[in-house]
C-alpha cells in the first residue's frame, strides 16, 4: 500500500510539474525599459502558445522572470505582472502585433545634422531589418514636445558617406524616412488616417505616364525603444519628394518642381504676397526648393504666385487652367475643409510640377490638427467656416461651365456618397482605436507619458464635429454662384511687433479688420483671447512670463499663427 501511494504521489508530482513551462524568446523579438519596468515583445502569441502548450511559468529574456500567476494562454495586449529573477522586482509585460524598432546611439539626438545610430526592425512574423543610419529631431513647433519626432537615412556603414535603400513595412523603397511621435494627437490616429483618405480620394493626374507615382504617403504603426527606453507608438512615414511623385528629373534645365510650404512667411505661402527671392538661397517666404537639387531658380514659382496675386479678372480665368491642375484643386480644397486643416492653406504643403507645360498641383502633408483638434492637441468645436488661401479666393469665383465651382459641388457630391460621410469616416476611426486598444497601445502610452491619458469621448466628440461639418459644407458646397461671403480682396498680412516684447504687442495692417488674437503657451494651453479693432492695434502681455508663445490671429479671411517671445 505504501509503494502504491509513493508511485502515485510521483505521478501527480511528475504531471504538475511538466505543465509548468518556461517560455524561450528570440532576442530580437522583444525590449526592455528596465526604469519604467516594462517589456514589449511582439513575438507571435499564437506561436508561443503552440510551441509552448501547457502553462507558464516563467519567460527567458535577459534573465528568467516568474509569472506573479502562470498562464495557460497568453493574449495580446493583456498586461502581464513578471517578477525579474535577478532583481525580485515586478515587471509588466505585454506582447503586441505591432513592428517594434529598436534605435540606439552614443550621441545626442538634435536637429541637424544628423548623428550615428545602429537601427533594428522587427515584425510579427519574423522579417527584421538591421542598419546603420544617421537620425536627427524633425518638425517645427513639435519639437518642443517631450516625444519627439525624427527623420532617418539608411546608411551603407557607420561614416555616413553612403546611403542605402529599404523597404520598411511594405511601403515604398527609400533610404529617406520620417518617424512621426503622434503626441498632439489625442488617439494617434489621425496623420496617419488623412494620409490613407487623402490617398484613396485623389491620384495624380499623369497616372497613365508614370502609374507608380503616389500623391501623398503611407504610413505604419510601430513601437520604439530608444537607448533602453520605451518611446511609445510611432508612425513610420514615408516622405514626398521627387521620387515619390515620379516628378521629371533636371536634365540640364527644369522640368519637374517641388516646393515645401514650410512657414507662413510674409504670405507668398498663400499667394497674397509678392517679395524679391534669392537664387542663392533654397528658402524663399516661407518656402523651401525640394526639387531640382541640380538648380535652384524661384522664378517660375515666384511668376506663378505672381499670376494669382496680379492678374485681372479675364486674365486669371481663361488662363489659370492651364496653371493648376483642376481636378486636384478641386480635391484638395474639398479635403482642406473637410478636415479643417486650419494649418494646411499654405504651410504644410507641397507644389508640385510634373514636367514643363505642365500644371501645378497640391500635395498635402502633416495633417495632424485636423477633424476639431488643431496642432496643439486641443479641442476646437468650429464647423461652421471655410478655409482658403488667395488662390481659392479667386477660384471659387469661376461660375463657368466646368470651372471650379461645378467641378467642386459635382465632386463634392460624388465623394460624400461614398467615403466623406460620416459613417465611413467614424468607421476608419473606431477601427484605428480598436488596433491600437486590442495591442494595449493607449496603456503603453500612458506609461511612457505620464501627461497622456487616454480618453474615449474623443471618438464621441469627433463623431458630433463630423455631423455638423459636413452639414455645413453640403450648404456650402452646393450654393448658387457666387458665394456672397466669398471675399475677392487680397488676405492680409498681420505685422506683428516688437519681437521680442516686455509689455505690449503691436499689430499693424492696413484693412478695416477685427482680429480675434489667442495666446497659448508652448503645451497648447489657452493664455490670453482677446478682440481687437482697428481703433486698438495692441495686446498686453505683461501679466506673462518670460519664455515662447504662440499667437494665434484669426480674420474673417485667414488665420494666421506665429511665435513671439517675451522678455523681462
Amino acid at each position: 500500500m505504501k509503494t502504491q501511494l509513493l508511485f502515485l504521489f510521483f505521478l501527480i508530482f511528475h504531471s504538475f510539474t511538466n505543465a509548468q513551462e518556461t517560455v524561450i524568446m528570440s532576442e530580437i523579438m522583444y525590449g526592455i525599459d528596465h526604469n519604467k519596468k516594462l517589456i514589449v515583445s511582439n513575438e507571435n502569441v499564437n506561436g508561443i502558445n503552440s510551441d509552448f502548450p501547457n502553462t507558464k511559468s516563467a519567460i527567458s529574456l535577459d534573465v528568467n522572470y516568474t509569472f506573479s500567476s502562470p498562464v495557460q494562454t497568453l493574449e495580446t495586449g493583456v498586461s502581464y505582472q513578471v517578477i525579474n529573477s535577478s532583481n525580485n522586482q515586478i515587471y509588466i509585460l505585454y506582447f503586441t502585433e505591432l513592428p517594434l524598432i529598436y534605435i540606439s546611439t552614443v550621441d545626442e539626438i538634435v536637429d541637424a545634422p544628423k548623428v550615428w545610430a545602429s537601427f533594428t526592425l522587427t515584425e510579427s512574423n519574423g522579417n527584421s531589418i538591421s542598419s546603420d543610419i544617421g537620425i536627427e529631431v524633425r518638425g517645427g513647433y513639435s519639437q518642443i514636445f517631450p516625444k519627439k519626432s525624427f527623420e532617418i537615412k539608411f546608411w551603407e556603414d557607420n561614416s555616413g558617406d553612403e546611403s542605402v535603400d529599404v523597404s520598411l513595412l511594405g511601403m515604398r523603397t527609400d533610404s529617406d524616412w520620417n518617424l512621426q511621435a503622434m503626441y498632439n494627437e489625442p488617439l494617434r490616429f489621425l496623420s496617419k488616417n488623412n494620409n490613407d483618405l487623402w490617398r484613396l480620394f485623389h491620384t495624380t493626374h499623369y497616372t497613365d505616364e508614370e502609374p507608380e507615382a503616389v500623391n501623398g504617403i503611407k504610413m505604419t504603426y510601430s513601437e520604439m525603444f530608444l537607448n533602453g527606453e520605451y518611446r511609445g507608438v510611432y508612425a513610420v512615414s514615408e516622405k514626398i519628394d521627387r521620387k515619390q511623385l515620379k516628378l521629371k528629373k533636371h536634365n540640364g534645365s527644369i522640368r519637374g518642381e517641388l516646393y515645401k510650404g514650410d512657414q507662413w512667411g510674409n504670405g507668398a505661402v498663400t499667394f497674397s504676397w509678392l517679395g524679391p527671392y534669392n537664387n542663392d538661397s533654397d528658402v524663399w517666404d516661407g518656402f523651401e526648393y525640394k526639387h531640382p537639387k541640380e538648380e535652384i531658380d524661384w522664378s517660375n514659382l515666384y511668376n506663378l504666385i505672381d499670376f494669382v496675386k496680379n492678374s485681372n479678372n479675364n486674365e486669371f480665368y481663361a488662363q489659370y487652367q492651364n496653371k493648376f491642375q483642376l481636378d486636384n484643386m478641386v480635391d484638395y480644397f474639398i479635403f482642406l475643409n473637410l478636415l479643417r486643416a486650419t494649418d494646411n492653406t499654405g504651410k504644410n504643403i507641397y507644389i508640385a510640377k510634373y514636367d514643363t507645360e505642365e500644371p501645378y498641383f497640391y500635395v498635402p502633408w502633416d495633417l495632424d490638427g485636423t477633424f476639431g483638434i488643431i496642432w496643439s492637441g486641443n479641442h476646437e468645436n468650429i464647423t461652421n467656416d471655410i478655409l482658403r488661401n488667395k488662390l481659392y479666393d479667386r477660384l471659387l469665383q469661376d461660375c463657368s461651365v466646368n470651372g471650379f465651382r461645378e467641378k467642386l459641388r459635382d465632386r463634392w457630391n460624388s465623394a460624400k456618397q461614398s467615403i466623406f460621410n460620416h459613417d465611413f469616416l467614424m468607421n476608419k476611426f473606431q477601427e484605428s482605436y480598436d488596433y491600437l486598444s486590442e495591442n494595449g497601445v493607449y496603456q503603453r502610452e500612458e506609461i511612457a507619458w505620464t501627461n497622456y491619458h487616454t480618453e474615449h469621448y474623443h471618438l464621441d466628440y469627433m463623431s458630433n464635429w463630423i455631423n455638423n461639418r459636413l452639414a455645413y459644407l453640403d450648404t456650402k458646397f452646393n450654393e448658387s454662384c457666387p458665394d456672397a461671403n466669398v471675399s475677392d480682396v487680397e488676405m492680409t498680412k498681420i505685422e506683428i511687433y516688437p519681437k521680442p516684447t516686455s509689455d505690449y504687442l503691436y499689430f499693424n495692417y492696413t484693412e478695416n479688420l477685427s482680429l480675434m488674437i489667442s495666446v497659448y503657451d508652448m503645451q497648447g494651453k489657452k493664455l490670453l483671447e482677446q478682440k481687437i479693432e482697428n481703433s486698438d492695434q495692441r495686446l498686453n502681455v505683461s501679466a506673462l512670463s518670460a519664455g515662447t508663445y504662440i499667437i494665434k490671429i484669426k480674420t474673417d479671411q485667414a488665420i494666421q499663427t506665429e511665435k513671439i517671445i517675451i522678455s523681462k
